[in-house]
């Protein structure tokens, strides 16, 4: 059996990260740095969609999903292409719901959508189904977890 230093070295040589539990203080900690252009990530989904038990669930395990804190993740309710508000900027956009992807989007500059990390999802009342759902949303998930990493 090798001692913990000579593993290491051993994995480091043969270019194999290793990864290691983060501490949930550290991050929220580092995550707490003021983001100058407001909400890190920005939520859309419909008012029935946050209405629901699911994303109530969602809402609060996001943020730790992404280590991020619950003051960087800002949800909006998005109903269709009518809505006159506009988007704010953000480094990164979830939408819950396949349906408010193109509205959304026809809302965003296109300065926008080529900086930040954009992703798509089923309706939280879907992605909770199954063990597949949740999967795939885990992979949605994924591209902004990434950035979200890069950026501390």
């Amino acid at each position: 059996m090798l001692a913990e230093s000579q593993r290491r070295q051993m994995l480091a040589a043969m270019d194999i990260d290793v990864y290691v539990l983060r501490d949930v203080q550290a991050v929220r900690a580092e995550s707490r740095a003021p983001c100058p252009d407001g909400a890190w990530l920005i939520v859309a989904a419909s008012d029935a969609a946050m209405k629901s038990i699911q994303c109530a669930q969602l809402r609060k395990a996001l943020p730790f999903m992404l280590g991020l804190t619950d003051d960087r993740v800002r949800w909006i309710v998005a109903e269709d292409a009518s809505s006159s508000e506009s988007i704010p900027s953000a480094n990164a956009y979830l939408v819950l719901g396949a349906a408010l992807a193109r509205s959304l989007g026809a809302q965003l500059a296109a300065s926008q959508q080529n900086a930040a990390v954009i992703a798509v999802a089923d309706e939280p009342g879907i992605s909770f189904g199954t063990a597949m759902s949740r999967r795939a949303l885990w992979q949605t998930l994924k591209p902004i977890a990434r950035r979200a990493r890069e950026a501390r």
